[in-house]
């Protein structure tokens, strides 16, 4: 008859000293990606390898393939139940389909989507069409909106037109 061994507490390596620890084997390795997967708690997978939730806490710092495992199992249920929500959706479950959206793109109740938009037009302003700029910083600023110079000192360039209107002290000729 051959044991099962999931896990073994060893000494400290050669020349080390410290307490012994527990080293997880390769078949518990599966047996802690397969009770991940089923959705187990971490106490009980300690527990079925013989071991305290702190010693598998730490021998999951410890051993990497460990906490790998532990993850890839938490992956396996993870896809299980988006699937079995996705099934749900797809046959018209309304609260299915407003939970994923939720868990999965963010949706908040009582909060309005909110799209961020950047544009960076090279450090021109625009302001909208039959608004002067004086009149767009001066709102921008009333709004809190905007800190930059007061509108009666932006310097315009002689010549180039506003919104089709050339500047006002802008002589013909010139």
């Amino acid at each position: 008859m051959t044991d099962h061994i999931l896990a073994r507490l060893v000494p400290p390596e050669p020349g080390r000293t410290g307490r012994s620890h527990w080293r997880v084997e390769p078949e518990g390795l599966l047996v802690v990606q397969e009770l991940a997967g089923r959705g187990c708690h971490v106490t009980t997978i300690a527990s079925v390898l013989g071991m305290s939730i702190d010693a598998f806490r730490d021998c999951r710092k410890r051993q990497p393939e460990v906490d790998d495992a532990y993850q890839r199992g938490l992956a396996k249920e993870h896809d299980q139940l988006v699937g079995n929500l996705r099934t749900l959706a797809d046959a018209g479950n309304v609260v299915a389909n407003l939970f994923l959206l939720k868990a999965r793109h963010g949706y908040r109740e009582g909060e309005s989507a909110q799209v961020q938009v950047n544009v960076d037009t090279g450090g021109v302003l625009l302001a909208p069409p039959k608004m002067s700029l004086e009149q767009f910083l001066e709102e921008r600023r009333a709004a809190g909106a905007y800190e930059g110079p007061r509108p009666d000192t932006v310097e315009r360039v002689p010549g180039q037109t506003i919104e089709g209107v050339v500047d006002p002290e802008t002589r013909r000729g010139d």
